[in-house]
């Protein structure tokens, strides 16, 4: 534990949401999952939602493009930041180019016109969507929860989750670098059948997705939810630390022993 905590970093998370075949317990919500390299320092070979931090050019970028008329203060500047981590990792597009809807063919050739210029850091967000006239469809991209690490991990971000529906057609494709695997899952089947390979913030999340049963019932209910920012309190318990949340942040109750950390406070 450090004497002052470190300043958490500006990041973005994507829950990509489709419906699938119906599940005759988990409905027809899947989501889509990556998993992280397992020789990555951070949630190394854990499944998480697409994401990363935000980068300099991508604030700028929303600035120059959108209005702060439809998101919120703490969410804006980081839409851009979440569908670039999405093309970065999966290659799926959310957007559209001269105004039609991308389909796998077009989606295909971006990938391989960009997407190693992104992971190599050769192109930066601006260029790209200059480069390709892609625009990102910003009214596809919706706050959905609001979490900061605690001040006791040495490694800190201030993540805003978003909520994403798949768009049509694509097929996404790990980045090979740092996601080895993508796979379309059932959110609750997938916190029924984990076994300490989730976060704590992950597994919360796909809990309150997994409310819903559609991508419909998905959307009616985030637009009834009120979000408040979840910074978890660390609570030193029998069984180790335990993270309590606020009451009003509409999570319901957790198996903490099957979540994961993402850097042990004992290792860091």
């Amino acid at each position: 534990m450090t004497d002052k905590p470190v300043k958490a970093k500006d990041s973005a998370s994507v829950l990509i949401i489709r419906d699938a075949d119906e599940h005759e317990r988990y409905g027809s919500l899947q989501i889509l999952m990556v998993k992280r390299h397992r020789n990555i320092k951070f949630a190394g070979g854990a499944y998480v939602f697409p994401g990363g931090k935000l980068d300099a050019g991508d604030r700028s970028v929303e600035e120059s493009l959108t209005r702060n008329v439809d998101v919120g203060e703490s969410f804006y500047g980081l839409r851009y930041t979440a569908l670039r981590e999405v093309f970065e990792e999966t290659g799926l597009v959310i957007g559209a180019l001269d105004g039609k809807p991308i389909g796998e063919e077009l989606r295909r050739t971006i990938d391989e016109t960009y997407r190693a210029d992104f992971l190599s850091g050769t192109i930066e967000l601006a260029e790209f969507l200059d480069r390709s006239t892609v625009t990102f469809d910003m009214s596809d991209c919706f706050p959905f929860a609001h979490w900061i690490t605690p001040e006791a991990y040495p490694i800190r971000f201030d993540t805003r989750f978003f909520l994403c529906v798949a768009p049509e057609g694509q097929v996404p494709s790990p980045d090979g670098h740092e996601i080895t695997e993508v796979d379309w899952m059932y959110p609750m089947q997938l916190v029924d059948e984990s076994d300490g390979d989730l976060m704590f913030p992950t597994m919360m999340n796909l809990k309150k997705l997994g409310q819903a049963k559609t991508v419909s019932e998905a959307l009616v209910l985030l637009a009834e939810r009120k979000i408040v920012m979840v910074m978890p309190e660390l609570v030193v318990g029998d069984k180790g630390n335990i993270r309590k949340i606020p009451d009003d942040a509409g999570y319901e109750d957790v198996d903490q022993t099957r979540t994961r950390s993402a850097i042990e406070l004992d290792k860091a």
